[in-house]
């Protein structure tokens, strides 16, 4: 017998409300506008690779896509924010690499985790740390200031962005090689200060990105000595690396990643992750991107996933070092 309109809408009305989150997911995707949650102030390297990502998202989707800034506690506070949305994947948390990969052993006590919370969707870019020293250090090599560093101990003054941060953890790295002496550790907060303190002879060298760092280098305000990474930047080409200086196991760098909440359903993390491979084979895109000093990364949820997870226990290893602690 044929279902009658009314006996098709009284049956609508019986539902279940239990399965009725089955047909949101059944929508199409995306439905709406996405939102970016970036951890840091508007003007860096994170906020502005974001929004080189989030434009060529919005049109190719044809949705809008808002850059939404919440910096505050070292990525503690977008986190929080990103959770809060519905895992339906509108809402992506656009992040650095603190608060996945040195959060989780930085804080005691973290109201997020990173390998339970996330969908590892997109690797965006990794951003290669450059060893910057003031012109007054009497160096220009790297084996010429690991040896200044050895010699004068606790005399070399180490900036860096902040406790737990890269610029920070790189100095342990280095001495944990048994190459680089025991510097005296001067934290800031933040990048901008440390480089003006460095910029000022207050400090004598800093491990920093080379997209804060560049400017001091092309006015002769900064020495750069060696890219930590096997590749030349396009930023700083002059700049050789860490390898081609016989140090081949100093390899840093922060990055920028793109996550979804762990109960995001597959299909569309995956949607999601293989347009933005899409957005970044775009030359122009890649060009843009090197303009930040980064190196394109792109690749699937997967891939994300484990590299994530070999960051994570890096850094762990660092952070226990150093006996660096937030709480």
């Amino acid at each position: 017998m044929p279902i009658t309109r009314r006996q098709a809408a009284l049956a609508m009305l019986a539902t279940p409300l239990l399965a009725r989150p089955a047909l949101a997911q059944a929508e199409a995707y995306p439905a709406r506008a996405l939102r970016f949650v970036v951890p840091v102030a508007a003007g860096g390297s994170a906020d502005a690779q974001a929004r080189l990502v989030a434009q060529r998202l919005s049109e190719r989707w044809a949705q809008p896509v808002v850059v939404e800034n919440r910096p505050g506690a070292n990525g503690i506070v977008a986190a929080q924010a990103f959770m809060q949305a519905p895992p339906d994947g509108h809402t992506i948390f656009a992040t650095p690499s603190g608060p996945i990969a040195i959060n989780p052993h930085l804080y005691r006590r973290l109201p997020y985790d990173p390998m339970r919370d996330f969908a590892f969707a997109s690797l965006i870019s990794v951003i290669p740390l450059v060893l910057v020293v003031h012109p007054s250090v009497p160096a220009n090599t790297l084996q010429e200031f690991l040896a200044l560093s050895r010699r004068l101990g606790d005399g070399l003054t180490h900036a860096s962005a902040g406790i737990g941060t890269p610029s920070h953890l790189t100095i342990a790295m280095t001495r944990s090689m048994g190459q680089g002496g025991n510097p005296t550790h001067v934290p800031f907060g933040g990048s901008a200060p440390a480089l003006t303190s460095l910029v000022g002879g207050q400090t004598m060298a800093m491990w920093d990105a080379a997209f804060s760092a560049a400017p001091f280098v092309r006015d002769n305000r900064l020495k750069a000595i060696a890219v930590a990474h096997p590749e030349r930047l396009a930023m700083l080409p002059s700049v050789p690396t860490t390898v081609e200086q016989g140090v081949p196991e100093l390899i840093s760098s922060t990055w920028m990643s793109l996550c979804m909440a762990a109960a995001t359903p597959t299909d569309r993390v995956r949607r999601f992750s293989a347009e933005v491979d899409q957005i970044l084979r775009v030359p122009e895109m890649r060009d843009n991107l090197a303009a930040q000093g980064a190196i394109v990364r792109g690749g699937t949820p997967d891939d994300f996933a484990a590299f994530a997870r070999a960051e994570s226990d890096k850094w762990g290893r660092l952070v226990r070092e150093t006996g660096a602690t937030m709480d």
